[in-house]
């Protein structure tokens, strides 16, 4: 970083404010899927410059029902607006003029870069593609980026104009994947963390993107490896087994192991609402948990979508703890991170989703509420703990 101000010597607290949303939107209950499809090759990088602003950046952020949303500005003078913060991409996108709120043109600190589409990893087309098919036409740019008081300078980011519905109806994704085009690698962050509020009440959260002076706030936490597969944006995680209520399932490592040829695997995943596992996987957890509940699986679902494991309810469910155990961690999940249930709904249903076999699995942001995920790149590990 050229800056003489290194960001590696601050840290951003970036606040989430939970807003549950009443009436819920009409749109899929499966949740947004940021994650990307593809594996992009960036081979540039950038120098920034920063203004110096104190050792604590705060910016506000809100919840959208399945997304966390990171508020910033862009441009000079800052535009203000909302994106989504995304660990399972890598590229920092908002919508421009006419469909968006950002015009480059009366933007003074804009710039075009000299670099095609393809080089930057987008494809010939120049188009971001995510795993539940949508996809985003996209033109480059270098930007000031405003986090906070902080301004950061001379950041590649993209004007993006959505091709499919779930996209559009956000400003924009802040890519916090380890691509090299994304905030957490262009702002050269070698440690981040986040703690997601909790979907059932108005509770305040943080989410911390910090350098050195973060390298403490993992004690008392469990830690895993992050595992690299080539030069995919994703933070790939080492899943062994799963336990219902003290029974472990008949799953073993080799069944989230990426194959030879890079297909399956697990990632933990800011930008997906709910956790994809095999079909299989997520039929042996409904079967043990309508065991040890005793309640019966309903044959109609009309308010969950992709959500196939509901049952009735009408209040609080006696339900038995998960726990996922991963390579020198179990990830304990009360019933509320893994049992979805709408405001005033009969219904509620298993927050898991079936993939099939060749797919990624996906440790949603559903799963990680009111856990604390610090992501340590020098260390390739990632810890959590309560956010309490």
């Amino acid at each position: 970083m050229a800056s003489s101000t290194s960001l590696a010597s601050h840290i951003l607290s970036l606040i989430l404010l939970h807003l549950l949303l009443s009436p819920q939107p009409a749109y899929s209950v499966s949740g947004f899927r940021a994650t990307l499809t593809r594996v992009p090759k960036h081979t540039t990088t950038n120098t920034f410059k920063t203004e110096p602003a104190g050792s604590l950046i705060k910016s506000p952020m809100t919840a959208e029902n399945d997304v966390y949303l990171l508020s910033l500005a862009i441009g000079t003078p800052p535009v203000k607006f909302s994106a989504v913060m995304d660990t399972g991409s890598d590229l920092i996108w908002t919508k421009c003029k006419p469909n968006g709120l950002f015009d480059s043109s009366k933007s003074k600190s804009f710039s075009k870069i000299n670099e095609s589409c393809e080089t930057a990893g987008l494809g010939y087309d120049c188009k971001q593609k995510y795993a539940d098919g949508t996809s985003v036409s996209v033109t480059l740019g270098q930007e000031t980026l405003t986090i906070g008081n902080q301004k950061i300078q001379n950041v590649k980011f993209a004007c993006g104009k959505p091709n499919g519905k779930d996209l559009d109806r956000y400003n924009g994704i802040v890519g916090m994947g380890h691509g090299k085009l994304s905030l957490v690698s262009q702002l050269n962050e070698r440690v981040f963390a986040y703690c997601l509020g909790s979907r059932f009440g108005p509770k305040t959260s943080s989410v911390l993107l910090a350098g050195s002076e973060a390298s403490g706030i993992n004690s008392n936490a469990q830690t895993m490896p992050l595992i690299t597969q080539g030069d995919k944006p994703y933070y790939y995680i080492s899943l062994e087994g799963i336990s219902v209520g003290g029974t472990k399932l008949a799953v073993t490592k080799s069944d989230f192991a990426a194959s030879s040829y890079g297909d399956g695997g697990m990632i933990i995943d800011s930008g997906t609402t709910f956790t994809y596992l095999e079909e299989s996987i997520v039929n042996m957890i409904s079967n043990e948990f309508m065991n040890q509940t005793k309640l019966k699986m309903s044959e109609k679902n009309n308010q969950y979508d992709e959500l196939k494991h509901c049952f009735k309810s009408r209040g609080n469910v006696n339900a038995p703890t998960l726990v996922f155990h991963f390579e020198g961690a179990n990830w304990e999940l009360p019933d509320k991170n893994y049992i979805y249930q709408k405001d005033g709904g009969d219904m509620a249903c298993l927050a898991f989703i079936a993939k099939k076999a060749t797919d990624v699995s996906i440790f949603g942001n559903f799963q990680q509420q009111n856990m604390l995920v610090i992501y340590d790149l020098d260390k390739s590990s990632l810890s959590f703990k309560s956010c309490k």
